[in-house]
């Protein structure tokens, strides 16, 4: 682990913080974007769908004009299966600095029932200051954040900043991470990092800040009964 002593000063804070606010009204709009895009991962929808949301937030981090590669990549998992599209974005540290890898996954769950929506699912509205549609928040926003912070960083360090990044977004996480195992053993090189930031965690309070520092694991077990 890279050890960096923290030199932000209270005008680089503050420039910060009305950058942020300027950026605001054109994240929201590229969230609109990645929302109307029903990528959904099961088996049963239009895979051509996940290919196009894929595509979109590859061409989202390139605009940056900051990462040295960006990617869709997948990895194959079972028999013969091909997990869904991922996109992975690289840029090298430099002068010993760390590389942060920043996660989110663009695809979602399925709409469920009309019925039980008060809007479409796939176009977002917004109603009392947030943003409703299938995958505004998981993880829809979560890839915002990434691209939003970045570019930030990009305006207030110039581009040609010290620090490394890799992006990882996953497309299938909705479904069970099939080819998750695979892709990190596949791509192990390009995913390195010092510090992971995954923007898809619980929402403890709408109301309440919270930063997760800690996530559990999953395990699947298949039981046998007999009597």
């Amino acid at each position: 682990m890279t050890s960096i002593p923290p030199t932000t000063s209270a005008a680089q804070l503050e420039k910060a913080s009305a950058a942020v606010k300027l950026l605001f009204p054109e994240a929201l709009e590229i969230l609109k974007d990645l929302v109307r895009i029903p990528g959904i991962a099961w088996e049963a929808f239009d895979a051509s769908q996940l290919d196009k949301s894929a595509e979109a937030v590859k061409t989202l981090f390139e605009e940056l004009g900051v990462f040295d590669k960006v990617e869709i990549l997948r990895a194959g998992y079972g028999d013969s299966q091909l997990g869904a599209p991922a996109i992975v974005a690289t840029r090298k540290a430099k002068k010993s600095r760390p590389t942060i890898l920043l996660y989110a996954h663009h695809d979602v769950q399925p709409p469920g029932e009309d019925a039980l929506w008060e809007s479409t699912p796939f176009e977002p509205e917004i109603r009392n200051g947030r943003m409703y549609g299938r995958g505004a928040a998981d993880d829809k926003a979560g890839i915002i954040a990434h691209y939003a912070s970045v570019k930030l960083l990009s305006e207030i360090a110039g581009a040609d900043f010290d620090l490394g990044l890799a992006i990882f977004i996953e497309g299938e996480e909705e479904a069970g991470s099939p080819s998750f195992a695979s892709f990190l053993e596949t791509y192990k090189d390009q995913l390195e990092g010092d510090v992971i930031v995954v923007a898809d965690s619980g929402n403890w309070s709408t109301t309440v800040p919270a930063i997760t520092t800690t996530l559990r694991g999953l395990a699947s077990l298949e039981f046998e009964v007999r009597t």
